[in-house]
């Protein structure tokens, strides 16, 4: 079933928008562009946008459970300052392969954070997912990405879904309280038709929510992998997406300009720009993350 519900367009004309997070706490909505190196931030209440430049890639940010704000760049993760929005180093990930990035992150109902990295290049099988918190520092919990996305955490906690793009396919992990990962194996194959699986969220019903970069939309399946819905968006590069609001029943979602001709931007001109949809479902609230 094809669904458009487009409530809302900000025109931000990102190169590559990604990591949209909710914060209940500051009733504002964040996002990223990764390539132009800027943090998003719209007040819901004041209904402003805001952007703060950065000196590297930023690739998500996120809530700790002290209500300070943490983000993934390029090659670490830094606190941001609460009124400047300026790094502060946490983890540093110097020992990353040469040409990869941080990617794409969530929390685990626990407050551990999964955060995936990629080859910037798309040529080499040298990323990995990651996870932190609860005093640990990164460490590698899957290798050999070419493209780590997602990830999501299914509504109980006890399943992670990790996205390797370049090959279309979503995956499925148990996962533990301690934020164990064990017994991984293929959940969704994405067709040429449906594009390539990029960010996603679960929603209240369990259901799963697939962003599809060169895919126009979001795809929504059932726990069992059925697909069940898809939301059609003015735009072919859709990233990534969460719920917001206080009932969390709009979606906010990125998409990107980067790669298309003039041509397809002539098409869709909105490519690159933030949209929220309204939905007949709600969300989970993300969980803190937990230091």
């Amino acid at each position: 079933m094809e669904v458009n519900s487009v409530k809302m367009i900000i025109p931000c004309q990102c190169l590559l928008g990604e990591g949209p997070y909710y914060s209940e706490s500051r009733k504002c909505l964040f996002w990223v562009d990764i390539l132009d190196k800027l943090l998003y931030r719209f007040d819901l209440q004041q209904q402003t946008v805001s952007r703060y430049p950065m000196e590297q890639a930023i690739c998500w940010v996120m809530e700790t459970t002290e209500q300070r704000l943490i983000a993934g760049f390029e090659r670490g993760i830094y606190y941001l300052d609460n009124s400047t929005f300026q790094p502060i180093e946490l983890y540093s990930l110097s020992n990353l392969a040469i040409n990869n990035r941080l990617n794409d992150a969530k929390t685990d109902r626990n407050g551990y954070v999964f955060f995936g990295t990629m080859d910037k290049y798309e040529q080499q099988s040298t990323g990995a997912l990651y996870r932190f918190g609860h005093q640990q520092a990164p460490t590698i919990v899957d290798s050999n990405y070419m493209i780590s996305n997602g990830p999501a955490i299914s509504k109980n906690g006890r399943i992670l879904y990790s996205t390797e793009s370049s090959t279309r396919t979503i995956y499925q992990f148990d996962l533990s309280e301690q934020g164990e990962l064990s017994n991984k194996r293929e959940f969704i194959k994405f067709d040429e038709a449906m594009g390539f699986p990029d960010g996603m969220t679960v929603d209240n019903d369990n259901h799963l929510w697939v962003a599809s970069w060169n895919g126009s939309g979001l795809y929504r399946f059932s726990p069992q992998g059925k697909y069940v819905q898809f939301y059609k968006l003015p735009a072919p590069r859709v990233t990534s997406l969460t719920f917001m609001g206080d009932d969390l029943d709009t979606i906010a979602v990125t998409t990107a300009r980067t790669g298309l001709d003039k041509e397809a931007l002539e098409q869709f001109p909105y490519s690159g720009g933030l949209f929220i949809i309204t939905v007949p479902f709600k969300g989970i609230a993300e969980t803190p993350v937990h230091l």
